[in-house]
């Protein structure tokens, strides 16, 4: 798709479709993988599996994962974790960034992790601009266990991260690894509308300290386009407290959000939590309209609750969404 063509996603039906998921909910075989020092809650145990509050079979995520910058995978079916758990890799104290995956590069380990991986169906990152290493370590992971294992249906969802702290180079860096991903499966690439603009910035040349003037949503609409027409990725998703943004090759449109307390917003769990709505979502093969609402259904519900929710709280969190779209200030948007 050349051009920009935004569409005002009609949110009422696909929450509307999501409840009737919700209330014919049946477990999955499926394992979601979730690192439990970021979503720990009293009622998670601290090993083992559960069945969480979408059906899949939850578990903690192995350590070596963690050290490799990975938020949380799902599987298509059953593994076995204990040979993954004995895995041991030391970092030395004063890591060199631009090494850290030679630490890795063991026989066993490698084997181990092309085992888990051919059985993965989707794999989120942590933020690329607040790991340490993470270029290397991706790119190590891409090279040596992601492409021998010749599958093109993952999914990979990728955090920027603010990328202020960061040379030019290292992110025209981390964006050209990003993509290649690309050739394994589809990538979702998700900056909120901060990180997006400032990325824009860096992209083009323009000092971060340089004071931007006053952007229109048209003036923004255009940045973000033109950072995913340079990247070549499945998905660019962008987004604000009102809204979420995605572009596609396919598709280009704007789904209204429901809003949330800033301390909601901003929340050390809030990435976590969508990643896990909208995670599996892909994994239950929903649309990506779908996907995204579930993501933020999951992220709202969490938030406002500060505890796991159960079905009825989902349920609950759509019902007043829905509730929310049908208030003059919001139905004018689908007029």
């Amino acid at each position: 798709m050349e051009t920009l063509n935004m569409e005002i996603k009609n949110t009422g039906p696909v929450l509307a479709r999501l409840l009737q998921i919700m209330q014919t909910n049946t477990v999955s075989e499926n394992i979601y993988l979730n690192d439990l020092d970021v979503g720990m809650t009293a009622d998670h145990p601290s090993s083992g599996s559960w069945v969480n509050v979408l059906g899949v079979n939850e578990a903690p995520l192995p350590e070596i994962l963690k050290l490799l910058g990975i938020r949380s995978i799902t599987l298509n079916a059953g593994y076995d974790f204990d040979r993954l758990a004995k895995l041991t890799v030391t970092l030395p104290p004063a890591e060199v960034e631009q090494y850290l995956w030679t630490f890795f590069n063991d026989e066993n380990v490698i084997n181990e992790l092309r085992s888990l991986f051919s059985n993965c169906r989707t794999i989120a990152f942590d933020d690329w601009a607040d790991f340490t290493g993470a270029s290397n370590l991706w790119d190590g992971l891409l090279a040596d266990v992601i492409s021998p294992l010749g599958k093109t249906d993952m999914e990979f969802i990728f955090y920027l991260g603010d990328p202020i702290s960061k040379l030019s180079f290292q992110v025209d860096e981390a964006i050209e690894l990003i993509c290649d991903f690309s050739s394994h499966g589809q990538v979702t690439f998700a900056l909120d509308e901060s990180e997006a603009l400032r990325l824009w910035m860096v992209l083009n040349g323009v000092n971060l300290d340089m004071p931007l003037a006053a952007q229109t949503p048209s003036d923004l609409k255009k940045k973000y386009f033109s950072i995913f027409r340079i990247m070549n990725i499945a998905r660019l998703l962008i987004y604000s407290a009102n809204d979420a943004i995605l572009f596609s090759k396919d598709q280009q449109f704007i789904l209204t959000r429901k809003k949330v307390d800033h301390h909601i917003e901003i929340g050390l769990n809030a990435r976590q939590n969508f990643i896990m709505g909208f995670s599996i979502g892909l994994l239950k093969q929903l649309d990506i309209a779908h996907c995204i609402a579930l993501g933020l259904i999951v992220f709202g519900s969490y938030g406002e609750l500060n505890a796991s929710p159960n079905q009825e709280n989902l349920q609950a969190y759509i019902q007043k969404w829905i509730e929310d779209l049908q208030k003059p200030e919001s139905m004018h948007l689908y007029q």
